[in-house]
């Protein structure tokens, strides 16, 4: 083959290479926002707040919390969101998932290493508690947010973004 022609084909493999690497980078959608929001669900949010993001709930259980006492738990595919009460106007106070779709603009979320976690945060403390392995943004102060990242055999399992109770 004569080398212009090896030239041309080089050039239009590594350009459509190019065109698909940038096509996927497009298509991830970022749901996780650290210290922010789980798709598009807020701490603070209300119950119709979230239902206009999230659509109708798989399940929607009272449940008695041994520090709020009645809490609202809704379901929705791999997201939980529970509130802090059970009327229509309780704030969201954590949101968690362990679904693979949930993902940071770099594109961290259930199933990453723990290095790729902690090589994509900034400011993240990352411990062993009572054989709990977990990585944090936040303080773990009453009244803060926290987004929680659970680790197990080296790779996140469950995210949650809530806020720390009193």
């Amino acid at each position: 083959m004569p080398p212009v022609r090896r030239l041309l084909i080089a050039s239009l493999v590594a350009a459509s290479l190019t065109a698909l690497f940038a096509s996927a980078a497009l298509a991830r959608v970022q749901t996780l926002v650290p210290q922010s929001s789980i798709r598009g669900v807020k701490v603070g949010m209300v119950a119709s707040k979230v239902r206009s993001k999230l659509g109708s709930p798989d399940s929607n259980r009272t449940l008695a919390h041994p520090i709020l006492g009645k809490t609202r738990m809704m379901r929705f595919g791999l997201v939980q969101v529970m509130f802090r009460g059970v009327r229509s106007n309780s704030p969201v106070i954590n949101i968690s998932t362990t679904s693979k779709k949930e993902r940071t603009a770099s594109g961290i979320g259930v199933g990453s290493s723990e290095r790729a976690l902690t090589a994509a945060l900034r400011g993240e403390t990352c411990r062993t508690e009572l054989g709990y392995r977990h990585c944090w943004l936040g303080q773990w102060k009453p009244g803060s947010l926290i987004t929680d990242f659970s680790i197990s055999k080296g790779r996140v399992t469950r995210l949650s973004l809530g806020i720390v109770i009193d």
